[in-house]
């Protein structure tokens, strides 16, 4: 008898078979369902029973339970906490002062609070420019300890100094309460600050001068201080700011450092002194010129702090005669040791008549002219008195000056190229050509009027800044260590000196800057070890602030030097090579005597090592 399962299976997989039960789809046949014989009423849920009166009653009263107990707690816990809002500060003193005179200032303190305060400490921050008369100051803030200040309590403290600044200044002083509450670790803190106007400077400037000038003619300004503090002023210093186009020519008494500065010293309560310069103003016909004029003292980081300031003004006219000088189109220039330079001389007769005879002459003042490359044109140049002379019989175009007309001469010279620094006065070196114009006949009508017109021309010359950079692996300061010449691989350790040297000018603000290349390593190695240097290891820059670099250092004392250690570590890309290990280096300051920032470079130092005399040629390039 045949397997039915075997006999389903053939017709399953029989070819062209057909099974058509599977092609039939399949019905669902629902249950019956039966109607109901009468109709039934849906039931409806039970709604719950609403609260009974005495149940409300027994919430109403809870709630008023729960407000009364939160207040009493509020009450015994947050009334009696020491809150800031609960403590008056207030600071008492004038509103306005004169510059110098004694104030005052009464902190009262006011502590409100249910508790007291302790370990209760008074900081006070006096205004900038202050003399503080209280002793324990620290810069401008004195702390006072005050201890316990009990609930309720009143305190007072008074603090004085000698105010200074310059009229219409505003001083701000500021007081803070540092405190802990009863019964508390944490420190906290009250604050508060009062302002005082100064309604008339320390020190009074006033000038004296012209109210017009003719452009060309030497001027005097003189420069009035009186003190209208009622204390001893100490190191007050005067500055000047000169209008454009004035040249600097005296002043008494000399100035300091710079020209422009003057050290007053010591002024006492009512003392007067004046300062009073010459020089020469160029400029346009009705133009304004304004000296301006301050007094004060210099902290230790350079602030000044005013305490009295001026100005001074005139007008300007144009001579009857005009000469006016101009290096590159200004009346002052900047030059660098050896430069050569070409100066331009405008001269014009600004008279109704013609003038005859004409002579201009031109002096060197200061030092630092290279005399054997002056060349004069249409004129004469005399060693003897260092003047240059045009006239008549060097050029026609001076025999006779019609009114209105001008011309110009031209003029060459140079600096020295190595400046001698021997003595400490050796600095500031600077040239002024002085030039006058006069009629050789008075033209007619101007008998008893002065025609003559003059200029200067001021041409200052700029440090000379040197950097040098050397590099040992024998080295007398640094141990170095590693394969020489330096092997893949392996580190090889070299020491690096960064050399400054000055001539004629300080310099501020000193840094000097290079970096490190990825496969060289900073070993953390100083010389001397207090230097200030950083280096950042994510850039690889190496920075030495030097700050200031007096005039003379590496003439008249030793250079400024900066050693450090550095490891070199060998790529196999580098077999054969002498590649950087420091690349190229760059140094920068201002000059203080030009008021301009310097910049030198020196080259890339590579494993050739130049400056290191046991260093033999086959030792500087890289080995497997």
């Amino acid at each position: 008898m045949a397997d039915p399962l075997e006999e389903l299976r053939k017709r399953l997989y029989k070819k062209e078979g057909s099974f058509e039960a599977r092609l039939r789809r399949p019905e669902l046949t629902p249950h019956p369902e039966k109607a109901p014989l009468s109709w039934k009423e849906e039931t409806m849920p039970k709604s719950p029973p609403p609260y009974s009166r005495k149940r409300l009653w027994i919430i109403f009263f809870s709630l008023i339970f729960l407000a009364a107990a939160g207040g009493i707690f509020y009450f015994f816990i947050f009334s009696q906490a020491v809150s800031s809002r609960k403590i008056d500060l207030v600071i008492l003193a004038p509103d306005s002062a004169v510059g110098g005179e004694r104030i005052v200032w009464e902190v009262a303190l006011a502590n409100n609070n249910k508790k007291a305060l302790e370990s209760s400490e008074l900081v006070f921050e006096y205004p900038p420019g202050s003399k503080i008369l209280e002793s324990g100051a620290r810069g401008l803030r004195l702390r006072k300890s005050l201890g316990r200040i009990g609930a309720g309590e009143i305190v007072k403290i008074s603090f004085s100094a000698f105010l200074f600044g310059f009229e219409g200044e505003e001083k701000r002083v500021r007081a803070s309460l540092e405190y802990r509450p009863e019964d508390s670790s944490a420190i906290l803190v009250k604050e508060g600050e009062l302002s005082t106007f100064i309604s008339r400077a320390p020190v009074g400037i006033s000038f004296e001068l012209p109210s017009e000038i003719r452009a060309g003619q030497e001027l005097e300004v003189k420069i009035n201080y009186v003190s209208n503090s009622e204390s001893t002023l100490e190191n007050l210093m005067l500055e000047l700011e000169t209008p454009p186009g004035f040249a600097f020519k005296k002043s008494t008494p000399l100035p300091e450092a710079g020209g422009r500065s003057w050290k007053i010293g010591s002024l006492e309560p009512g003392e007067k002194g004046s300062i009073i310069v010459g020089g020469v103003l160029s400029g346009g016909e009705l133009e304004e010129k304004s000296f301006k004029a301050r007094t004060g003292v210099k902290d230790n980081l350079g602030d000044f702090s005013v305490y009295g300031q001026g100005v001074g003004t005139l007008t300007l006219r144009r001579p009857f005669l005009e000469v006016d000088a101009k290096v590159n189109g200004a009346d002052s220039y900047v030059a660098r040791p050896g430069e050569s330079l070409e100066a331009e001389i405008f001269f014009k007769n600004n008279l109704s008549v013609p003038v005859q005879n004409v002579v201009i002459e031109g002096t060197f003042l200061g030092r630092g002219l290279d005399e054997r490359q002056i060349r004069v044109r249409d004129g004469n140049y005399r060693s003897a008195d260092k003047k240059i002379i045009w006239n008549a019989s060097s050029a026609d175009s001076l025999r006779q000056l019609e009114p209105g007309k001008e011309s110009s001469f031209r003029l060459q010279f140079a600096f020295l190229e190595d400046i001698s620094v021997r003595t400490s006065a050796d600095r500031e070196f600077k040239v002024v050509l002085s030039l006058k114009i006069t009629p050789g006949i008075l033209p007619s009508g101007f008998f008893g009027t002065d025609v003559t017109g003059e200029d200067i021309l001021e041409m200052k010359l700029a440090t000379r800044l040197q950097l040098v950079r050397r590099g040992f692996y024998f080295s007398p300061l640094v141990s170095n260590s590693g394969p020489m010449p330096p092997k893949v691989g392996q580190e090889t350790t070299f020491s690096v000196t960064w050399s400054l040297i000055n001539s004629t000018n300080d310099l501020e603000n000193v840094l000097v800057r290079s970096s490190l290349p990825s496969y060289m390593n900073w070993k953390g190695i100083l010389i001397p070890g207090d230097a200030a240097v950083n280096y950042d290891p994510n850039s690889g820059e190496i920075l030495w602030r030097v700050g200031e670099l007096k005039a003379g250092v590496g003439y008249l004392s030793p250079a400024r030097e900066l050693t450090f250690q550095i490891g070199f570590v060998p790529s196999s890309n580098q077999v054969g090579q002498a590649p950087d290990l420091i690349p190229k280096v760059t140094a920068e300051g201002k000059d203080t005597f030009i008021d301009s920032l310097l910049s030198v470079e020196a080259p890339a130092l590579t494993l050739e090592l130049e400056d290191d005399p046991k260093i033999e040629i086959g030792q500087t390039r890289v080995v497997p």
